[in-house]
């Protein structure tokens, strides 16, 4: 379970994020920048937590692993843009921006605390 919490975590806080630094939310897959950006976050993140973990859960997360950036930033811009974003991420992001602000927080916490640890960990070895 919680390994399942941390890579939903790893999915959620850089969609979140998108809508956050866009100047027009509603419209976020139109900016490049921001798509390409939350897919370099989603990788970075499914990666870390791979190699942390040793694997992801559900395993079909393993895809933001293994796709490469621009066909995965094209992919944000299509699930941005459709009903389902919409409804499940944009929704979602505009109605609970201080729970994601604080799950955003917490993540990254984590993903520098078991930086550190791996660190100390190789010293040691």
């Amino acid at each position: 379970m919680h390994l399942w919490q941390l890579c939903h975590l790893a999915m959620v806080v850089p969609i979140a994020d998108a809508y956050y630094e866009s100047d027009d939310p509603e419209k976020v897959e139109k900016e490049w920048k921001i798509m390409r950006k939350t897919a370099e976050r989603l990788k970075r993140n499914f990666n870390f937590l791979r190699k942390q973990k040793g694997k992801l859960s559900p395993w079909k997360m393993n895809i933001f692993c293994f796709l490469p950036l621009p066909f995965l930033a094209n992919m944000l811009v299509v699930t941005f843009g459709s009903s389902f974003g919409d409804k499940f991420m944009y929704q979602h992001a505009m109605k609970a921006p201080d729970e994601m602000r604080e799950l955003h927080k917490q993540f990254y916490a984590y993903m520098k605390k078991m930086k550190k640890c791996e660190c100390k960990a190789k010293k040691v070895q």
